[in-house]
This record gives structure tokens, C-alpha cells and sequence, in this order.
């Protein structure tokens, strides 16, 4: 006889428990962050911003990422995460109001280091800081980048255009 035959709770409790456990699964706060990773290579003095990096999700403790805005102090090649310490809140190698034109740099310029690019039509000298030292790409349209402030801006670039420039690096 049926009505005699026990109730089956404890499957019934083995069902809830397994449908709890996978609402809980389904409805669990996210446990990842996005972090900015690196489209091409990022030079030292470049923003980290939109255009350089793309955002991927991660476990939430596996990395510290930098934040979009902040300024790279080192270099970051391209697809590696861009991390706490690849950026440096003073590591903005371009002072405010200055421009950055595309140069040859000789070898082993490196980010933050000063330059005097001679004019060598005119003569004249113009004190600038080395923006990024050019990427590895031999057919990038200039090896690197100078800052210079915003009055010798246009000579500078017309002088680069023309192969008109050269830019003395210094050692010390």
C-alpha cells in the first residue's frame, strides 16, 4: 500500500540544497575587475587612456591595474596588463604647454632625458625633453618624439619635415 511507504524528505532536502547551491552560483556577487591592458607598446611618458589599452576581466585579487589617466614610467609592451607599477603619478615627461614633434632620436635616447635640437638652416637652439623614444617599427614615420615648448613648436616641426634638425642628447 502506498500510504504506508515513508515520505521521501531526504531527497527532497538533497533537491533544495542543490537548487539553492545554484541560485547561489547564478546570483553570486562578481568576483572580477577589469584592468587595462595594452594594445600596442606603451613608452615610458605615455598616457594610459581609451586609445592605448583595452579593458579585460579578471579575478578581482590576481593584479593591481592602473587606472585610465595615469602616465606610464616604463614601458609596456603590447597585450601585457598595465599594472600599479608601470605608472607613475610624476612620471609625465611632457610639462605642460610644451608639444611633442615626431624626430630621429640617436641610440639609446631613452623617456625624460633633455635634448637641444639645432636648427641647421637657421642655427638656432631649442631645449626640449625626449616624449617617447620611438617604437621598433621600421616603418614608423619618426624614430621617436621631443617635447619642445609651444613658441618653437613650428619651427622645430618644419625643420624635422625638412631633415633640417639635429638633435644632440644629453649625458648628464
Amino acid at each position: 500500500m502506498l500510504w504506508f511507504d515513508p515520505l521521501p524528505w531526504g531527497r527532497w532536502a538533497l533537491v533544495a540544497i542543490v537548487a539553492a547551491f545554484a541560485l547561489y552560483l547564478e546570483f553570486k556577487p562578481d568576483s572580477t575587475v577589469e584592468v587595462p591592458f595594452a594594445v600596442f607598446d606603451i613608452g615610458p611618458g605615455e598616457a594610459i587612456d581609451e586609445t592605448t589599452t583595452e579593458p579585460r576581466r579578471i579575478p578581482v585579487d590576481m593584479l593591481d591595474g592602473a587606472e585610465l589617466g595615469d602616465v606610464a614610467s616604463n614601458r609596456v609592451a603590447a597585450g601585457d596588463p598595465v599594472l600599479l607599477s608601470d605608472v607613475d603619478e610624476d612620471a609625465a615627461v611632457v610639462p605642460a604647454g610644451w608639444w611633442v614633434v615626431g624626430v630621429t632620436l640617436p641610440d639609446g635616447a631613452a623617456a625624460g632625458d633633455d635634448v637641444r635640437l639645432v636648427l641647421l638652416d637657421t642655427g638656432e637652439e631649442v631645449e626640449g625633453v625626449i616624449a617617447h623614444p620611438g617604437s621598433d617599427d621600421p616603418f614608423a614615420a619618426a624614430d621617436g618624439g621631443v617635447a619642445v615648448p609651444a613658441a618653437s613648436s613650428a619651427a622645430v616641426a618644419l625643420a624635422a619635415a625638412d631633415r633640417r634638425l639635429a638633435v644632440l642628447v644629453s649625458t648628464g
